[in-house]
């Protein structure tokens, strides 16, 4: 009986760039010769799949070529490119973020994430049942378009994060400079900023990225705390803002539609509702975010009125009593 010739399976080009992408992870300095021969692929085959590492894949500033080992490698060792996206509804969660993703343009990770899932959604086939490309142009996300970010400084804060080094730098119009421990970055509402430790007044600061100028990465390292982490440390979700104290909170709400909108939102964990005999709702929660839920008390008019905490109830009247006067023209 004759045997049937098995045919041989050769990989195809992104199972190809997976099988590279893996060999420089885990060797030491491997060549084209042996992406050629561990895949059975052409030297100029290979050739173009490092050109798609790079320009397809988010690789083009980190994949390089050592010239006395005669190999390659990742000057990010932790660098990998994501596995297969293996379902349309995949598809169509890499193009929504990708969509996401534009919301943080004019930064230095924008090119390199925007490329990454971009290269990804276009893996495999769109489904006859859902078409990823229209159907992600019907989901969109709205958002202030984000201020442009200096590459230098950027590149700066994440080699001081990385290995822990305090930075100094001038910011906006301030006399002298500021030393504090970079502990995050966190962007929010279009705006990128530092969340440090800054030593002179022994707590945490926000730095807006736009208004530092001069950074320079000290020497000196600190230790990073435990709970160092933004979403460890603040209660309630009014912005980014952490005070120094945590306040309960008491609201009297008056109107059914601004309590409707309220209630969508998860504004703090322990937030509760209690309807009152006079038709009203109070809302009571705990943060350590006066600053913002100040604003955001006013940015209800005269629905939304505060009963606790005191300091709370005398702002809020000071500023109506004074948009009251504002209106009347005294």
């Amino acid at each position: 009986m004759v045997k049937e010739k098995v045919k041989k399976q050769y990989l195809n080009g992104y199972e190809r760039i997976l099988k590279i992408d893996y060999m420089i992870s885990h060797m030491h300095y491997p060549s084209v010769e042996d992406f050629a021969r561990e895949t059975e692929a052409s030297i100029p085959t290979i050739n173009r799949d490092l050109r798609d590492l790079r320009m397809k894949f988010g690789a083009e500033d980190i994949l390089q070529y050592d010239r006395i080992e005669k190999g390659f490698y990742y000057t990010r060792p932790s660098f990998r490119i994501p596995a297969m996206l293996t379902s349309e509804k995949q598809i169509i969660v890499a193009r929504l973020m990708s969509n996401l993703l534009k919301l943080i343009k004019d930064t230095p990770i924008y090119k390199q994430a925007i490329e990454v899932f971009s290269s990804l959604s276009d893996n495999i086939e769109d489904d006859s049942k859902l078409n990823a490309k229209k159907l992600s142009n019907r989901i969109m996300f709205l958002g202030m378009d984000p201020v442009k970010i200096d590459d230098d400084i950027w590149s700066k804060l994440e080699e001081a994060m990385a290995k822990n080094n305090y930075v100094s730098f001038d910011y906006l119009d301030f006399d002298e400079p500021f030393v504090v421990a970079p502990w995050q970055l966190i962007y929010s509402e279009g705006m990128w900023s530092l969340y440090s430790y800054y030593p002179k007044e022994k707590g945490t600061r926000f730095f807006n990225l736009p208004g530092i100028h001069n950074l320079k990465i000290d020497p000196r390292t600190f230790e990073l705390p435990p709970d160092f982490e933004y979403s460890k440390r603040v209660k309630g979700n009014f912005r980014r803002y952490i005070g120094k104290e945590t306040w309960k909170y008491k609201l009297k709400i008056t109107s059914s539609k601004t309590l409707n909108y309220i209630k969508t939102y998860n504004w703090a964990e322990d937030q509760q509702f209690a309807k009152q005999p006079d038709g009203s709702t109070l809302m009571t929660f705990t943060s350590n975010q006066e600053y913002p839920i100040l604003g955001w008390t006013l940015s209800h008019g005269m629905y939304v009125q505060p009963l606790a905490p005191e300091w709370l109830v005398k702002e809020w009247g000071k500023n109506v009593k004074q948009m009251a006067r504002l209106a009347d023209g005294v």
